[in-house]
Order: structure tokens, then C-alpha cells, then sequence
């Protein structure tokens, strides 16, 4: 019983860390963040619109940013009286808007064409002290749905990746070409932590030390004293 009681308490405070650590990370505070729609050169600004809406939506999926919704941003920006003539593509305006509408990163940009090769240009600006932390350059050369499906994602796993203080450093710029986007953005696979049966095990060794202890309480394990033997012997008889 001790034995195993031992090695149930091995595993518990071997487990403990991790699990520790994963709450930490799912519930530590995200870095609020709006995007400006992307500047089109050479590309049709409904298509424009879509890449900058699915920007957002990875941008969100990364679980380190709060993204606030076009919307919402919008809505914000027409109370505080906001008026830009023309598009809001400089450092200064999405500083501006940033201000107004209560976020700490900004991120703005451009996507353009030439022949056959996109251009995405992304900026993410600290809305406190108006510095670029961070700018990402991604071509490829392919059809523009590719665009949608995997170089938004590659671009929003860099921007948090740069917030993230025990991120290992990625290159800025990369040449992305239809044949290396083989992206793992299908295969719905989820981290450790999402797994019931994960959890399900560290509940399992709590609850069998749980057990050990209980009976460990009522079973100390310690050999009972030997008993005295108290009978007098008879005296011994005359020959």
C-alpha cells in the first residue's frame, strides 16, 4: 500500500506543473488588437475586404490577440466623430483610430499584384508609442485563394508570435510558393490540453491518491507488539 501510494504521489506532482502551466496559458490575457481593411494595388477590393476579414478571424484563432469586429469598430469610431477623407493607410491615422477606439496593437496594410505574384504587407503598430513592433512580407505566386486559406494564417502566427515573450524568433520575410503551402489549416488536430482523455488522467491519479491516502490512514503499515506470555509456571514436584 505504501508502495503504491508512493508512486501515485510521483506521478500527481510530476503532472502538476504541466497542468499548471497549460491553465496559465489558456486563460493568461490576450493583447487587444483591431485591423484596418488592407490597401488593394492591382487587386479588387472585394477580394481585399475577405482577406482582411479572415486576417482578423486568424488573428483571433491564435489565442493571443482579442480581435474587435469590423462592426464594432466602426460603430465606435462614428460615436467619437471620426472623419478621414480617403482610405486610413498610414502609421499616424491607424494610431489615431487605435486611440479612439481602445486597443493596444493596430495592424495595417497593403496587398498587391505584379504578374502573377501577390504581395501581403502587414504592419502591427503599439498604439501607445506609435512604433512599428513588427513587419511581415509574404509572396506567392499562385491563385489568390491560397491567400485565404493559408498565408492570412502563416501572417497572424508571425504577428503573435512577436508578443509572445518565449516565442522563438521567426524570419519577416518569406518566399511562400504554391508548392510549400502545405498547410496543416485542415486537419482540425487539437493541442494536448484539448484532449478529455488528458485531463481525464490527471482527475484519475488525483483521485487514486486520494484513495491511497484514506486508506493509508487506517492502515499504518507497523506490525503489532508481540505479545507477553503471563502464565506462572507450577512449582516443580519431588522425586
Amino acid at each position: 500500500m505504501m508502495k503504491i501510494m508512493s508512486t501515485l504521489l510521483t506521478l500527481l506532482l510530476l503532472l502538476s506543473p504541466m497542468a499548471a502551466e497549460l491553465c496559465r496559458a489558456q486563460t493568461a490575457r490576450k493583447t487587444t488588437v483591431a485591423i484596418l481593411d488592407l490597401e488593394p494595388k492591382g487587386v479588387p477590393e472585394t477580394e481585399v475586404s475577405a482577406l482582411s476579414d479572415r486576417l482578423r478571424t486568424e488573428l483571433f484563432r491564435t489565442g493571443v490577440f482579442d480581435a474587435m469586429e469590423r462592426g464594432k469598430m466602426q460603430d465606435i469610431l462614428k460615436e467619437q466623430g471620426f472623419q478621414q477623407s480617403g482610405a486610413c493607410n498610414t502609421d499616424a491615422c491607424a494610431m489615431e483610430v487605435g486611440q479612439l477606439i481602445g486597443v493596444e496593437k493596430m495592424v495595417s496594410g497593403s496587398l498587391g499584384k505584379v504578374g502573377k505574384t501577390y504581395t501581403v504587407n502587414i504592419r502591427m503598430i503599439d498604439v501607445r508609442t506609435g512604433r512599428i513592433e513588427r513587419s511581415v512580407t509574404e509572396d506567392y505566386t499562385g491563385e489568390i485563394d491560397r491567400l485565404l486559406t493559408t498565408v492570412m494564417k502563416n501572417v497572424a502566427y508571425t504577428l503573435a508570435a512577436s508578443v509572445q515573450s518565449d516565442a522563438a524568433p521567426k524570419k519577416q520575410d518569406k518566399k511562400v510558393n504554391e508548392q510549400a503551402l502545405k498547410s496543416d489549416s485542415g486537419s482540425g488536430k487539437k493541442p494536448i490540453y484539448a484532449k478529455w482523455w488528458f485531463w481525464g488522467g490527471i482527475g484519475a491519479v488525483a483521485a487514486g491518491t486520494a484513495a491511497a491516502l484514506a486508506g493509508g490512514s487506517s492502515d499504518t503499515g507497523e506490525e503489532p507488539p508481540p505479545t507477553t506470555d503471563t502464565t506462572i509456571p507450577a512449582p516443580p514436584t519431588r522425586p
